[in-house]
């Protein structure tokens, strides 16, 4: 189409024409701007976190500790170490014009998490005598996590501008939902096109699957002439054998129609480690 700033600008878009996708572009007579400052957006957290813990005695001490909240942001998605501080990276806007557009629940955020972890050391064999070192020294520790799924985000949009779909106004939450079908695909839609989609960044109301793991070990110490212990440990990890279902696939695939056309889309085809189980024979000097 014909360009307004033809021989104006330098460049490829000072000529006489430009792709309309360029035209519609808030500063059309340049390619790209990088913004600089403020460089990680809008961040909010609220959480309650309660910890009881019962310290050791008669060879048995447990710790119960829960996080439950909401973090909402509006560009905050993938944390990253930075020296002594956790920080995070930045994920670029869809609209960085309108940053309102953005603000959602934090990809990372865990609504709810709880963690159990007990040791226990058996009371019997204690002493110096062969048949007391052969049934003593035996430990039992466990440790339990279960935590809440994280916020879907859906991408895949296909009109020349954006990269999430519109939502048709109704909710993709089913009720009873299975790995065959995580969400109601039908739900969305690909946008009209040089448009942003309106589906939030990130899902505000379903989530991935949770976690439910228990991991178990048995140790056994055994000391010989005080500066030498033989110590023997069974361990399993997820012991319980719970299935952990993977992530569903995010990606909407529009067709002619507009609608989605991936049989994927929605589907869960993973899922986290079964039960393992390691035994270990250590001799510490």
């Amino acid at each position: 189409m014909p360009n307004p700033y033809a021989g104006k600008v330098p460049g490829s878009l000072g000529s006489a024409t430009i792709s309309r996708e360029q035209s519609l572009k808030a500063f059309p007579y340049y390619g790209t701007i990088n913004v600089r400052n403020p460089r990680l957006g809008s961040f909010n957290s609220n959480l309650f976190i309660m910890s009881v813990e019962k310290r050791m005695s008669h060879g048995f001490t447990a710790l119960f500790s829960f996080t439950g909240g909401k973090v909402i942001s509006n560009s905050l998605q993938t944390p990253v170490n930075f020296g002594p501080i956790e920080q995070a990276s930045v994920v670029n806007y869809q609209n960085s014009f309108n940053r309102s557009a953005e603000r959602s629940v934090d990809p990372a955020d865990v609504s709810r998490r709880a963690v159990v972890s007990l040791l226990y050391e058996l009371p019997f064999g204690k002493g110096s005598g062969f048949g007391q070192k052969l049934i003593g020294g035996w430990q039992l520790n466990t440790i339990g996590v279960m935590q809440g799924g994280i916020p879907l985000l859906i991408r895949g949009a296909s009109n020349l501008r954006a990269d999430r779909p519109d939502s048709t106004g109704v909710s993709a939450k089913l009720d009873n939902p299975t790995r065959d079908r995580w969400f109601d695909t039908t739900q969305f839609i690909n946008p009209v096109n040089y448009t942003y989609g309106n589906v939030a960044r990130a899902l505000p109301d379903v989530r991935s699957p949770g976690t439910v793991n228990w991991d178990l070990s048995v140790m056994k110490n055994t000391r010989f002439a005080e500066r030498y212990t033989l110590q023997f440990r069974a361990e399993s990890f997820n012991v319980l054998n719970w299935v952990n279902l993977g992530a569903p696939n995010v990606t909407f695939v529009p067709g002619p129609d507009g609608k989605n056309r991936s049989g994927s889309f929605g589907t869960i085809t993973s899922s986290r480690d079964a039960r393992s189980i390691q035994l270990a024979l250590k001799f510490i000097f």
